[in-house]
């Protein structure tokens, strides 16, 4: 068994032992989450050795489901692309669990979250190294939950709930089209292994599948529902509402999920995929609109943005946003280049946003400018941080976006887009540097960042990596290292100095700062804000250009008037009435047919059997007054008398009177008795009609029998 099944085993051990059996260790629930991170990291960083030294590792494990052709294989496939990915989850929900064990000291759910946050770091390790599509979107809906309670963390805040609630149904929707797409692709392929669909792709290029009435290629469906459940999971327009809501939560949830992780799961799952992706060039298109889209919102909505959380939120939309843009040219190994420095940078950032808010005590910073020496390193950070950017964009890999299509007007679209991104990049760096860094507390205090602290130390790092990359030639030795696991063209050349490619998008960032470095110091001298347009366009990114009342409008209302409709006139007025319908014409139909029981089978027998019995009661009465009854004794009588007679007269003719005179005597004793039993009561009555009843059922059973 290779070692590299710890690296999502141990989250989810120490997930297990936290929520069955962690309820005494309490504020101590860290000591369980953070060696089993730090595990899973140290084994991330010897796999990304042993990939690099030996190639792609496949680890299977067992056959999770074996139904008729439905046959899925749990197992791990460790390639270039995963081993790049793992040290960034893992690191970064390493550094996160740290810096939880002290943020949220004293919270009353603190085994909870840690419990919670070690389920997601598998989910999300599992979906980076998993070798079949149901068991990613399996991690995929698991991290949608992990997600759903990290965000609700704080639950006694209603708003929280709510944005819970949000992220979690904005998310359902997307990932229902990711779900057709799971049974899209095991339809099309017979299989649901990666690296078997990813080969076969190319031979089912040209299949078309019926679809509204259209012929659609069966490549082009899938991947358009695999945009489907990017969209949705990583916040791309129109499904990114949630995101900036879910800043509710703690921030280190912010820190791990969406901002380095979680959002980053639909960026990574695209480029998984890019092999089928490119086989379906109207997808690809789809996808690059949709990034180039969200990428420009982002950016300018993050401009009038006043909540330092929320700023970072829609910074980390317009850069997610990007990466998909570059998807969709085919530029993937540029994305994942992207990925991971987003990644790093921006959890770096939010765990800053952590120390400045318990600082200031408030989200907002609409406090005094900052102002003098405190400035100036600012300052020089947030140049620095605007330039890398477009460094970076148009520089090595990256090149790929630009000359990906041989259209001219989509080149040039592709440069504005990117254009516009670095400088809209640079305006928010700057005022989110300033913002965070160099917000006023009180009088005397200032929070700026200082190189002696020990959070630090990861983002120095970071910036050590990467400058020795840049100076080494780190482009080229990334590009060759991930191009096995991508599909495309060929790694592209570094180019040799600042080339005018490189030299345009410089320029529009240093022309960004400056403008933002001005805009800080001479809020009321620019005169573009006084126009009109100028307004009405920061009314509209202010208002996130409406997307939440949209949203309700078209999606929440029509669902909640559709649902009252169903309960109201649905439910009550046709199911109810016809339920009470039913129910009437069921109740009139018993008392019908206990009627007509009752009166056919019960009364009318009952009646019959009564009026036979009453019948036969006269009879016998009316014998009885004619004296029948009374004679009847005497008329025995007398026959015995007669008989007896006859008897002496042939048998025995002696002795006879004495015999003869006690029978009289008999007899007349006889007939005195009947006469004092001649008054007839009730009593007999009953009798009579009782015998004549069992005689009835008698007969009745006689004759069924």
């Amino acid at each position: 068994m290779s070692p590299y099944l710890l690296i999502p085993v141990l989250p989810l051990l120490a997930a297990l032992v936290l929520a069955l059996g962690g309820r005494r260790l309490g504020e101590r629930s860290h000591r369980v989450g953070i060696p089993a991170v730090a595990g899973s990291f140290g084994l991330s960083i010897a796999a990304l050795a042993e990939v690099a030294s030996r190639g792609p590792i496949s680890v299977p494990l067992y056959r999770l489901l074996d139904v008729g052709n439905l046959a899925v294989s749990v197992g791990l496939y460790v390639d270039q692309l995963t081993v790049l990915l793992l040290p960034l989850v893992t690191g970064v929900s390493f550094v996160v669990h740290v810096y939880s064990s002290r943020y949220m000291t004293g919270d009353p759910r603190y085994r909870r979250f840690f419990a919670v946050m070690a389920l997601f770091t598998f989910a999300m390790t599992m979906l980076v190294m998993s070798n079949n599509l149901l068991v990613t979107y399996m991690c995929w809906e698991i991290m949608g939950i992990c997600s759903y309670l990290l965000i609700s963390h704080w639950a006694e805040r209603p708003s929280a709930g709510r944005a819970a609630t949000k992220a979690f149904l904005v998310n359902a929707v997307a990932d229902v089209g990711l779900g057709f797409g799971v049974v899209l692709t095991f339809a099309t392929y017979g299989t649901l292994d990666i690296q078997q669909i990813l080969a076969m792709a190319s031979s089912i290029d040209g299949q078309t599948i019926a679809l509204l009435g259209l012929e659609i290629e069966r490549n082009t469906v899938i991947a358009l529902c695999l945009l489907s459940g990017a969209v949705g999971k990583s916040a791309q327009v129109p499904m990114h509402v949630w995101l900036p809501f879910a800043m509710e939560a703690p921030t280190p949830v912010s820190a791990l999920i969406h901002a380095a992780t979680m959002v980053n799961a639909g960026p990574f799952l695209l480029v998984r995929m890019s092999p089928l992706l490119l086989l379906a060039p109207a997808a690809m298109v789809v996808i690059a609109v949709v990034g180039a889209v969200t990428a420009l919102y982002g950016a300018f909505v993050s401009l009038t943005q006043s909540d330092i959380k929320k700023l970072l939120a829609y910074s980390t939309i317009s850069q997610i946003g990007f990466m998909v843009f570059a998807c969709g040219v085919g530029a993937f190994g540029a994305a994942v280049f992207h990925l991971l420095a987003h990644g790093f940078l921006k959890g770096f950032l939010f765990l800053s946003t952590g120390d400045a808010l318990s600082a200031t005590g408030s989200h907002s910073h609409g406090t005094p400018a900052v102002r003098g020496a405190h400035l100036r390193p600012l300052a020089i950070g947030a140049l620095l941080l605007a330039c890398v950017p477009p460094f970076v964009f148009f520089s090595g890999p990256y090149e790929r976006i630009w000359s990906a299509q041989q259209i001219p007007s989509a080149g040039v679209a592709f440069w504005v887009i990117g254009l516009a991104t670095v400088f809209l990049t640079a305006l928010y760096a700057f005022r989110g540097v300033v913002s965070l860094f160099g917000t006023s507390v009180g009088r005397s205090l200032s929070v700026r960042p200082r190189l002696s602290s020990i959070a630090h130390v990861p983002v120095l790092a970071v910036v050590a990596i990467l400058a020795t990359a840049f100076l080494t030639g780190l482009w080229s030795l990334f590009s060759e290292f991930l191009g096995p696991a991508l599909a495309g063209g060929p790694p592209a050349e570094v180019p040799s100095g600042i080339t005018l490619r490189m030299a345009v998008p410089l320029a529009v960032a240093v022309a960004g700062w400056g403008f933002a470095y001005y805009r800080h110091l001479n809020p009321v001298s620019v005169p573009v804000p006084r126009r009109g347009w100028a307004k009405t366009a920061y009314v509209l990114l202010l208002n996130k250009l409406y997307f939440d009342e949209i949203h309700q409008a078209v999606a929440v209302q029509p669902t909640l008037r559709f649902s009252n409709w169903l309960w109201r006139d649905l439910d009550l007025r046709l199911i109810d009435r016809a339920v009470h319908g039913v129910a009437t014409l069921v109740r009139h139909c018993a008392r019908w047919l206990a009627g007509t029981a009752e009166t056919l089978l019960i009364e009318r027998p009952v009646h019959g059997v009564a009026s036979l019995a009453r019948i036969w009661s006269g009879w016998l009465e009316r014998t009885a007054e004619t004296g029948l009854i009374e004679r009847a004794p005497h008329v025995a009588a007398s026959g015995f008398v007669r008989a007896s007679g006859w008897f002496w007269r042939i048998i025995d003719r002696r002795g006879t009177d004495e015999a003869l005179q006690r029978v009289g005597r008999l007899a007349d004793d006889a007939g005195e008795t009947l006469q004092r039993i001649g008054p007839r009561t009730l009593r007999h009555h009953l009798v009579i009609i009782v015998c004549w009843l069992a005689l009835a059922i008698g007969l009745t059973y006689w004759l069924i029998i």
